[in-house]
């Protein structure tokens, strides 16, 4: 199973892009993984880069794709569970899971529905620190599964 962060944008940050990259490289080692960025729409109304930014992830898409949708309104799991669910979704034969994470204003409604809605927290967080807390957990969850000793729990 290839995993994909599909992000809006890319990230302004040196230190957060370091970190992505080293979480990316980390995660590479356990299977295909990879971020797939999407150009942040121009300055308009919030709705309208909404759903500007929203058909850009849309066309990024590949019709087998396992959809889950960072938003702060989503389901929290916990690491354990997290790795759980990947390992079912590779029992369940997933080609590509995809987590998609919005730009500085979210996502559309329509690319919400489109997948399993999961929060990384009940607080609101910039978007760029979010790509770097899922590549990270990402990469925890598949310590987890191989009995690495990265996770303390």
């Amino acid at each position: 199973m290839k995993i994909v962060l599909l992000a809006v944008g890319r990230l302004r940050s040196a230190p957060l892009r370091d970190v992505c990259a080293d979480y990316l490289a980390r995660l590479q080692r356990f299977g295909p993984a990879e971020v797939v960025e999407v150009k942040a729409a121009d300055s308009q109304s919030i709705q309208q880069r909404l759903a500007q930014e929203g058909q850009r992830l849309l066309a990024a898409l590949q019709p087998s794709d396992w959809l889950v949708v960072l938003d702060e309104r989503g389901k929290q799991l916990s690491s354990v569970e997290l790795s759980d669910a990947l390992k079912t979704h590779e029992l369940r034969a997933v080609r590509r899971l995809v987590f998609v994470l919005g730009g500085a204003y979210g996502l559309a409604d329509d690319v919400k529905r489109m997948g399993t809605l999961l929060a990384l927290s009940k607080m609101t967080l910039p978007h760029e620190f979010c790509r770097a807390l899922i590549m990270e957990q990402l990469y925890r969850a598949r310590t987890i599964q191989r009995g690495e000793p990265y996770h303390h729990a």
